[in-house]
């Protein structure tokens, strides 16, 4: 058998990519698999700015994205499809005659609205029985395009999804009970990830990873590292001033993934920055997102299976430090589960 991986790995998004190495290596143990390098125009459109200052402070750290961008670039190329060649919407059909099976997943691949409405992510050109998921996302609670949705799904072999939420969604449109397996980040252990890009847990800093800018997470990240006579360092895209030890709009996923790994503690509002920090061990606190944003859904469910209590940034001095002893014992049971169903997709049992 040889599966191709069709999932976000274009987009310049630290957990798209990194999700993207980690299920292509986790699906590597038990079958020859590749990520499809296709190429998804939405992800690469610029958008237009909104004003002359904004226009202002994007020419101001042009230089900073363009480096992250080629970091972005080389690591894809390198560790996730290999070199091999772009692949086209028009392309996809004729990989029948390559691949003997597909894998849509991880990330938001379900939600059309991350993929500016491409439908390649629902295997729509693949051959039927072809099909599986792993730890595919709707990124949200409910869909309204059911007869949409129930039609590219009909002839999967396999479904799996990655909340609670989805499973449910599958259930109301197919009548099925499908598997909940973990984020392909979370397959790969903190050795693993350590040993790939020789990560050093040092603990120096108070790390604050956000992806949708305000104040609160920021200003209650500087108060924190205060009182514990630390200091900041921020990853963000945005062009919002940041007064702190280090700003970072410049990092790769790779060192993305050293500044986690050398964190004493993390703010983020991210999914994926709470998948490393549990991954890596950290004490971390989480801002909820207001609307439209739907991340909290998928940061409650994933500290709910790790019995985590809630961890907010605006509770700093009441949180209790996570107990990693006790989060790895479980997590290493849905490990154990997700690694099970992938085997049987990857091999065919």
């Amino acid at each position: 058998m040889k599966t191709g991986i069709l999932t976000f790995q274009d987009a310049n998004n630290y957990g798209a990519v990194l999700q993207a190495y980690a299920l292509k290596k986790a699906a590597c143990r038990y079958g020859e698999t590749d990520v499809i390098n296709y190429h998804n125009p939405y992800f690469h459109l610029i958008n237009a700015s909104g004003g002359f200052k904004q226009q202002i402070t994007q020419l101001f750290y042009k230089k900073d994205k363009l480096k992250r961008q080629i970091r972005f670039q080389a690591f894809v190329e390198k560790y996730v499809v290999d070199s091999k060649p772009i692949v086209k919407r028009d392309e996809l059909k004729s990989l029948n005659d390559k691949y003997d099976h597909f894998i849509t997943g991880s990330d938001q691949v379900w939600n059309l609205e991350c993929s500016g409405n491409d439908s390649s992510y629902f295997l729509d050109f693949a051959d039927s029985e072809k099909k599986s998921s792993y730890a595919a996302s709707f990124g949200k609670q409910s869909v309204s395009n059911q007869d949409e949705i129930k039609k590219f799904l009909c002839d999967y072999r396999n479904i799996s999804v990655r909340e609670k939420s989805g499973q449910k969604i599958i259930f109301e449109l197919l009548s099925k009970k499908i598997p909940v397996v973990v984020d392909p980040s979370l397959l790969l252990k903190k050795e693993e990830w350590q040993r790939d890009f020789s990560l050093n847990f040092e603990k120096k800093y108070v790390l604050v990873y956000e992806v949708l800018v305000g104040n609160q997470l920021f200003n209650d990240a500087v108060k924190f590292a205060k009182a514990h006579q630390l200091d900041v360092i921020c990853i963000t895209s945005s062009n919002k001033p940041r007064f702190c030890k280090q700003v970072i709009r410049d990092a790769g996923p790779i060192e993305w993934l050293r500044l986690f790994a050398g964190a004493a503690y993390v703010f983020t509002n991210s999914f994926h920055g709470v998948a490393f920090s549990i991954n890596f061990h950290k004490q971390f606190f989480v801002e909820q997102l207001p609307p439209p944003a739907k991340t909290n859904t998928r940061i409650v469910e994933l500290l709910e299976k790790l019995q985590i209590n809630a961890r907010s940034s605006a509770s700093t001095e009441t949180s209790v430090d996570i107990d990693y002893e006790r989060v790895d014992s479980r997590l290493n049971l849905l490990r154990d589960d997700s690694y099970e169903y992938l085997k049987g997709i990857v091999s065919n049992e």
